[in-house]
């Protein structure tokens, strides 16, 4: 196979669309895209509404924030000068306006992709199908992204697990923690409800239904949230008002920043939305969703996946797309306390939390994958001291089996490293990123893939304390928040006590392996189980998986 080291990599411009919704529908395309073709840069170009949802994606993607308004020359022309200067070989433009096309034909990009419409079919090399009402969102972008694929990087777009969530730094999800510990509440109990919705009054359940909801998860003791941005503030506050229990219900629309909202929602417990951003909000969290919809369609744009339950009455003049309605809101009226109370309850019991009612079933959220978490230099490849050069990346013996082995057993594979020569100044990030290009050639020639690549590229001394070298968990944990993981079923694979440590921190099995610097700690790891080797070890989980399925 030839080296993707061999020559330029090939860049790819993705415009990622204006509006939150969408930017969130298109999200799993464009990371399925920097997963699936590692070996491309992903150059990512949004504007500031949108851009703050892709800042936890790192390698292969880059990240360039554009203008919040190109209608002068000045601020045009900076658009322009900011994407010729990635000089894009290919860009996959998502938004559907002329404006978004023109940009890509002004960059120099060879092969240009879109949606028709808007006048723009002839700034355009290659032309998707034209978009429709009937078919989720999610899946057109998908379709874009498949052709783009096939027609620059020669392969489909395979239609993996979708990555549904955005990634989360570990520094924002330890503020989150920090968040939720000073209110004193536990977030799983938490019902988020977000009564807004910009678009119009036929996408806003009435204002005294959330409040009602709202009342009856105080009523049982739990928290409940208040969700929106800076345009439902007072909306937000008026009903948080309403609830009279300043120690169960708390306002936080407009008050955080898009990242900040992520990482408070991923550790929530259910949202209950109309069809908004903040529904989508939601999705991109990883949170369950209650989603209200009265004049939209969720065939369209509604949520999807496992832990979602749509409300929505498809009257006879449903949807119909309209921002008022000429009658009196039959499709939303028509939608009750109760059945939206049931629905926020039924998934809140789904996810394995306590139970509220007498009898309740409660399960385990099953869905939820396995991982094993895998250091790298002395684990997974061969052991050199500050490893510095592509060249010098080579796997340990028998490690392509031992990875597939545990990937047909369902274990998502995470490699995750402290990288403290970035810190030291040794080697820059896009020497790292050679390195780890290299590692998944060798991986690839092997028929298998690393679901994901977390780094720490910090060192106290240089840096600073953070949150993500081992031995703190904040690697692992961005890892599950980012795939869904179970962590309580998970195991990590390392050769040093750090690793050890982060394994303990985040509540995962833990192997050692005698490579690397094993052999010279285990004395110092009474109780932990060593392996003469990646292998071993991995015979060893596989094992234990027909002894003893749930640690």
């Amino acid at each position: 196979m030839k080296s993707v080291l061999e020559g330029r990599r090939k860049r790819v411009a993705i415009r990622v669309p204006n509006w939150i919704g969408d930017a969130v529908m298109a999200g799993p395309t464009i990371q399925a895209l920097g997963h699936q073709f590692p070996e491309v840069e992903w150059h990512l170009f949004a504007i500031p509404r949108t851009a703050p949802l892709f800042e936890g994606l790192d390698f292969p993607f880059r990240l360039h924030p554009l203008p919040a308004r190109m209608r002068g020359l000045r601020a045009w022309n900076a658009a322009v000068d900011q994407m010729r200067a990635v000089s894009p070989d290919a860009a996959l433009i998502l938004p559907p306006s002329f404006s978004s096309a023109l940009l890509a034909r002004l960059s120099g990009a060879e092969v240009r992709l879109g949606w028709p419409g808007d006048g723009r079919k002839a700034l355009l090399t290659d032309v998707g199908p034209v978009p429709r009402r009937d078919i989720h969102l999610r899946e057109q972008y998908h379709q874009l992204g498949d052709m783009l694929a096939r027609r620059v990087l020669g392969r489909a777009l395979r239609s993996d697990r979708p990555r549904l969530r955005f990634p989360l730094r570990s520094e924002e999800q330890a503020e989150a923690s920090k968040w939720w510990e000073a209110r004193q509440w536990n977030p799983s109990e938490v019902l988020v409800l977000a009564p807004g919705a910009t678009y119009g009054p036929t996408k806003r359940w009435p204002e005294d239904r959330f409040a009602a909801v709202g009342r009856r998860w105080v009523e049982r003791g739990r928290p409940v949230l208040w969700f929106g941005g800076p345009a439902e503030a007072e909306l937000c506050r008026r009903l948080d008002a309403r609830m009279e229990d300043a120690k169960h219900s708390f306002s936080l629309a407009g008050e955080t920043s898009l990242r900040q909202s992520l990482a408070l929602l991923a550790d929530a417990g259910v949202l209950v939305s109309n069809d908004s951003g903040a529904m989508h909000m939601g999705q991109a969290a990883g949170l369950s969703v209650v989603a209200i919809f009265g004049s939209t369609s969720p065939t369209w744009t509604g949520p999807v996946g496992a832990s979602q339950n749509t409300i929505y009455k498809a009257i006879h003049c449903s949807p119909c797309f309209a921002k008022t309605c000429p009658t009196s809101f039959e499709c939303l009226d028509a939608i009750s306390v109760d059945e939206v109370d049931a629905a926020a309850t039924a998934l809140w019991e789904r996810a394995g939390l306590p139970a509220s009612l007498p009898g309740a079933e409660v399960r385990t959220g099953s869905e939820r994958r396995p991982a094993v978490f895998l250091d790298r230099d002395g684990t997974l490849i061969r052991f050199v001291d500050y490893l510095h050069r592509a060249d010098d990346v080579e796997l340990v013996p028998g490690a392509g089996a031992a990875l597939r082995a545990l990937r047909d057993e369902g274990f998502a594979l995470v490699l995750v490293t402290n990288q403290s020569v970035v810190a030291r100044g040794t080697i820059g990030l896009q020497e790292l990123e050679r390195i780890h290009l290299r590692l998944h050639e060798l991986l690839a020639g092997e028929d298998v893939a690393l679901d994901a690549v977390e780094v720490c590229p910090h060192h106290p001394d240089f840096t600073g304390p953070c949150s993500c070298r081992k031995p703190k968990p904040g690697m692992l944990l961005r890892a599950a928040q980012h795939l869904d993981l179970d962590l309580g079923r998970s195991w990590m694979i390392g050769d040093t006590t750090g690793d050890a440590g982060a394994a303990a921190a985040a509540g995962v099995g833990f192997k050692l392996v005698r490579t690397g610097y094993g052999a010279e700690v285990e004395a110092s790891l009474s109780g932990v189980e060593a392996c003469d080797d990646l292998v071993t070890a991995s015979q060893s989980i596989l094992s234990s998986l027909r002894t003893a399925p749930q640690r």
